[in-house]
């Protein structure tokens, strides 16, 4: 047995639970994965063993001698995107079986062998969070604290119990009644507000981005950038860098929703070429074009 419990506590747990309370919706497996697949790889080289083998949908492709994780065959259960930043040493030494199979492939294989978990219902969970996340940080501490949901104006139009109990682009649960749908565009925790507006205020057209990982961006041409795990992918018209590990992605289309603290992953011909944390959503064309 591999006890990395406590470097999971600190390196994802605690950072998950920081992000929320800063305003943000972290992506915990994204952080997860390069942590916890160099650990087995660290292990695999104590037991001698060559590769490590692991259950995600996606496949491991090499440009110039050099590993990249490439999208799964299955496009619905993809998890290229959760596999983002894991390091090239660490991708060199992986096996993804999936990879090139759907899901009713694998399900019909494990049948065949008796295996228990063929007909397992899917938990889209956080795995550290079973109860939910709103459950996991009132066990860390955190105390429901009420306050205003207001519009981009600054009309009241609500109270709340705690900011972070709200993601971008939610809708129910708002307990809001107003002429027309209103989204969550925003949360702003220094004043425990929660932002609403209609669905057209939640298109942007650039995603500013931290802790840029950089294995071929350029200057983002022929490139698509994903900014939630199961979105549909859009095309990146300019990619800026900023200062430090920054940048600025300009999209060829406006996109809804932006949540800051989520994962930009970009792909060249279905391939991870770079990833980054998206900071803050920036401009806001009409949404009629929006995905």
């Amino acid at each position: 047995m591999l006890d990395e419990s406590e470097d999971f506590a600190r390196e994802v747990v605690e950072p998950f639970v920081a992000g929320y309370l800063a305003g943000e919706t972290p992506n915990p497996c994204v952080r997860c994965n390069p942590r916890r697949l160099a650990a087995l790889v660290r292990l695999a080289d104590e037991l001698g063993f060559e590769t490590v083998a692991t259950g995600h949908y996606a496949r491991l492709v090499w440009r110039d001698r050099q590993p990249f994780v490439a999208r799964g065959r299955d496009r619905h259960k993809d998890q290229s995107y959760m596999l983002a930043c894991v390091l090239p040493q660490t991708l060199a030494r992986l096996e993804f079986p999936l990879g090139e199979r759907c899901k009713p492939e694998v399900r019909a294989l494990a049948s065949e062998a008796c295996l228990a978990v063929a007909d397992e219902p899917e938990s889209q969970e956080v795995c550290f969070a079973p109860r939910g996340y709103h459950t996991l940080l009132q066990d860390r501490g955190v105390v429901p604290c009420a306050g205003d949901v207001v519009t981009r104006e600054g009309t009241v139009v609500g109270r709340h119990a705690g900011h972070w109990r709200f993601t971008v682009g939610q809708r129910r649960g708002l307990g809001l009644a107003a002429p027309e749908p209103l989204y969550v565009l925003e949360r702003r925790p220094a004043a425990n507000e929660v932002v609403v507006g209609p669905r057209s205020a939640l298109a942007v057209s650039a995603v500013e981005l931290r802790e840029v990982n950089d294995r071929g961006l350029g200057d983002g041409a022929d490139l698509e950038v994903q900014l939630r795990y199961k979105a549909d992918a859009v095309a990146v018209r300019r990619l800026r860098r900023l200062a430090d590990d920054r940048a600025l992605v300009e999209l060829g289309q406006p996109f809804l929703g932006v949540a800051p603290g989520q994962a930009a992953v970009f792909y060249r011909d279905d391939v991870v070429v770079g990833a980054g944390v998206i900071v803050a959503p920036h401009g806001g064309p009409d949404a009629s074009e929006a995905v």
